[in-house]
């Protein structure tokens, strides 16, 4: 009798504790922050495992420039852009890792305007919605080990480890995407037809600035572990509106491109292409350094293009394993209209 009553009480903690850790999970999951009304980085785990071909990673420059349903239309690969805003070359190593696991995709495309972070860590929120969408996990724990600050306090730690600690004052402010992650079908990319007309900007800039030390450790580390992996890399560089306050970062980016030719790493550089591109200064630009819709479609049918000319990748349009994919670009057509109709009072998050 005693023995049945100890199994009892164990069966009853054990439930209690997986109760506890359930509604602990729920309770954090609708409090994160969601990149998007698609939760960027978390809805990335939705996908069936080994099904994305490609992945676009960087910072907003990526996820405003790179369409994974245009890619699907025009060539017929599977795509998802891992990209977050103010994403520093060294939060990007860590989500590849992440995308390796899961994907293990035939080529990373990395949007390099990271480089002109001047740490590995760029701001608590940025970072936050970076990585909170992650699991735990050996690359979370690495995170915790190796990126964040060692000036962090215990309580900056812990609002990591339990990010419900970090937004535990959101229960006011919560939204219905809070609770299901909206818009799926547009796998990381963000649908913007608001425009900002841009000056055409003269001679792209050739020289060179130094950046980063860790950064550049980082971008090694990228090569060294696509190519452990065998993964296929890509670096480039969308366009830009303005170079008067962009300079900068350009003169970053010749940097990068330079060690990406030592590295024998290929480099689209977008900036060098306007005139294949057909940009158009009067549309294609939402603000002074990030595309439209309009420079996105552009963007996306000239990288999609290529990364089919230069890497096996499948169509698999037709095939009906991804029949999921071809009513998500139905649903994509939809939203676009949607989001066009609305442009001119939509308010949209500002970017970085």
């Amino acid at each position: 009798m005693l023995k049945r009553q100890k199994i009892y009480c164990v069966v009853c903690v054990a439930v209690f504790l997986l109760l506890f850790l359930w509604c602990f999970h729920k309770s954090t999951y609708i409090l994160r922050y969601k990149a998007h009304a698609n939760d960027t980085v978390g809805s990335f785990y939705n996908e069936k495992s080994d099904s994305i071909d490609v992945v676009f990673v960087g910072s907003s420059h990526a996820y405003r420039g790179f369409s994974p349903m245009e890619a699907w239309n025009r060539q017929g690969f599977t795509s998802y852009t891992l990209a977050t805003q103010e994403q520093s070359i060294p939060v990007s190593y860590y989500l590849m890792k992440e995308a390796i696991r899961t994907q293990h995709p035939k080529v990373i495309v990395l949007e390099v305007y990271g480089a002109k972070f001047k740490a590995d860590y760029t701001t608590t929120p940025r970072v936050h919605a970076a990585i909170d969408g992650i699991p735990i996990n050996r690359t979370k724990l690495e995170i915790f080990g190796k990126l964040l600050p060692r000036s962090m306090n215990m309580s900056e730690i812990l609002e990591f480890v339990f990010p419900i600690i970090y937004y535990h004052d959101r229960w006011d402010s919560l939204e219905e995407k809070d609770f299901h992650p909206l818009n799926s079908c547009l796998r990381g990319f963000l649908v913007s037809y608001k425009t900002q007309a841009q000056e055409e900007p003269g001679e792209v800039p050739t020289e060179e600035e130094k950046i980063y030390e860790g950064a550049m450790e980082y971008l090694e580390k990228i090569v060294s572990l696509c190519r452990e992996n065998n993964v296929e890399l890509l670096l480039c560089q969308t366009p830009s509106g303005d170079y008067s306050s962009y300079g900068i970062v350009r003169r970053k980016v010749n940097t990068v491109k330079k060690r990406a030719q030592e590295l024998g790493v290929p480099f689209v550089d977008f900036e060098q292409l306007r005139d294949e591109l057909h940009l158009d200064y009067a549309t294609d630009f939402r603000d002074h350094t990030h595309l439209s819709m309009y420079g996105a479609e552009k963007v996306t049918n000239y990288i999609s293009d290529y990364l089919t000319e230069h890497y096996e990748l499948v169509d698999h349009r037709g095939d009906g394993e991804y029949a999921d994919w071809e009513q998500d670009y139905q649903d994509y057509l939809l939203l676009k209209e949607e989001k066009r109709l609305s442009s001119s009072t939509e308010v949209e998050p500002a970017d970085e």
